[in-house]
């Protein structure tokens, strides 16, 4: 029963995390302005990332509930969960990382930007985030002189890497936003009183505060315990599969968050996301009227130049 409802529930969220992944790869290669967006390797990086982790924990644990929880365990499956998607969450989370260090550039650094980021070296760090984790597997067969799951198993050198690449993704994370939250800060404090501080920045104020503490929040409750769990299993031996499996939940709900959070809090996403969302549901409806809801190269229906102006302004994440 225990291993039902906890199948079960991967299940439902990793198929979520893939319907996210292929709705953010969907929208953002039909929409012109962001593909042209500078971070947009970012984005498709984390999409496909994400993705591609949710297809295959979804795969084994349909499987799982298909054979009624009895599982036989072989080095395919031992490369893939204690692996492969290990290695796609470190990927996600320096695809992240890259997004909260794109917009701490946008927002504190605006007329140096264009010129530290541009399209061809946001692919070069794009071919990083998926380089770099291969450390996973080359650090512990150095160490260890054999590779992992060469013995049905990982060992603790492996878990060691894993933990010191995400926490160092993490915190990277975290200090980009909070950088951020306090260079707004110290900006509004150091305005006289009588200066006009436009509406735009103290609504960009703060909105990044909370940000950088949704941040904390999110990695502290949903992604640290999976940490602690990874620890915890160079220490003891045995340890209880509910155990196990709480933490990877919570994980696997962070991972979920991560693009409604990241990717889709663009203000071009979601008017495409809009626009499109109302056009699929004329078509369902009314029959096909395309015209109505066209999606133009700015990402809204045809709205008034006050109004796409006002998208142009607000800085992406």
């Amino acid at each position: 029963m225990e291993c039902s409802v906890s199948s079960s529930l991967f299940v439902a969220i990793t198929f979520l995390a893939m319907v996210e992944g292929v709705l953010t790869l969907f929208i953002y290669i039909k929409e012109r302005r962001l593909r042209k967006r500078e971070p947009s390797p970012f984005v498709y990086s984390l999409a496909v990332s994400i993705t591609l982790l949710s297809a295959f924990s979804f795969a084994y644990n349909v499987r799982l509930l298909s054979r009624s929880c009895q599982n036989d365990w072989s080095i395919m499956w031992c490369v893939v969960l204690n692996i492969l998607l290990r290695y796609l969450h470190v990927v996600s989370c320096f695809c992240v990382t890259c997004l909260a260090l794109y917009r701490y550039l946008y927002l504190c650094w605006p007329l140096r930007c264009p010129m530290l980021v541009t399209k061809r070296r946001c692919y070069y760090v794009t071919l990083a985030c998926w380089t770099l984790p291969i450390a996973l597997v080359a650090v512990p067969s150095a160490i260890d002189g054999k590779a992992p799951c060469a013995d049905m198993k990982v060992t603790d050198s492996f878990r060691i890497t894993y933990v010191v690449l995400y926490i160092l993704g993490a915190l990277a994370t975290f200090v980009a936003y909070l950088l951020v939250a306090l260079e707004f800060r110290r900006k509004h404090n150091s305005a006289s009183p009588t200066a006009d501080i436009a509406k735009f920045d103290f609504l960009v104020k703060l909105r990044t505060e909370r940000c950088a503490l949704h941040v904390f929040v999110l990695y502290t409750i949903l992604s640290l315990p999976h940490i602690i769990m990874v620890i915890m299993s160079m220490i003891y031996d045995e340890i209880a599969q509910v155990n196990r499996n709480i933490p990877a939940l919570l994980q696997r709900l962070h991972l979920l968050l991560f693009l409604p959070f990241y990717a889709w809090a663009n203000p071009f996403f979601r008017a495409a996301f809009t626009s499109w969302t109302k056009r699929t549901w004329s078509r369902l409806t009314c029959g096909d009227k395309e015209g109505d809801f066209h999606l133009h190269s700015n990402g809204t229906k045809g709205e008034s130049a006050e109004k796409v102006e006002g998208l142009r302004q607000e800085p992406p994440v």
